[in-house]
């Protein structure tokens, strides 16, 4: 399948790359998976947003965000996601895990397909034209906002764990400015 080129999904690849990243945005998916459904695109997309001079997401992008992905999470991804975890460790009884390796792997690329036709969705959200980048506030900043409203707008109060988390992302995003960037009130 050849999908249209994407910047969003160049930049979150790249900034995924990043060890500390990956384990910051796994965490925080992880962490409240039983309660809500923390999605990583949307947080990347929180840092790309700032990252390339949109600056703030508000309220309204947000909802529009989840609306235009919630029917494809639910139906696509997540089982997708939910049949590689089972099939991770042990296998799936009676059939062990050497049988189903191959397998895995041909739903885990599934999976990041899925994932990268999600950011070609969230992408189409942001206005292409960025507003004026005339703001008081650093990149790392306008981020910290974007976290921060896509939390309340989920509906959950971030830990101090979610908090560092947050915190690990923006500095590898932004070094230069992470520094002053609180991410989100614990």
């Amino acid at each position: 399948m050849t999908l249209p080129p994407n910047p969003f999904w160049e930049y979150s690849v790249t900034l995924f790359q990043d060890e500390s990243v990956a384990i910051a945005c796994l965490a925080l998916q992880e962490r409240h998976l039983a309660r809500v459904d923390v999605d990583v695109n949307i947080l990347l997309l929180c840092v790309w947003a700032a990252a390339n001079g949109h600056g703030e997401l508000d309220d309204q992008d947000f909802l529009r965000a989840i609306a235009a992905v919630t029917p494809w999470r639910r139906d696509v991804l997540l089982p997708l996601r939910g049949a590689s975890r089972q099939l991770l460790g042990d296998g799936v009884e009676p059939v062990p895990e050497e049988l189903t390796g191959d397998l895995r792997q041909e739903i885990t690329h599934a999976e990041l397909e899925a994932e990268r036709i999600e950011q070609l969705l969230l992408v189409q959200l942001i206005n292409p034209a960025p507003p004026s980048l005339e703001s008081d506030q650093s990149k790392a900043e306008n981020a910290a906002t974007n976290f921060a409203r896509y939390f309340a707008r989920i509906g959950l109060a971030p830990s101090t764990e979610d908090a560092a988390d947050l915190a690990a992302i923006l500095e590898r995003a932004f070094p230069e400015e992470a520094a002053g960037a609180a991410p989100v009130d614990a």
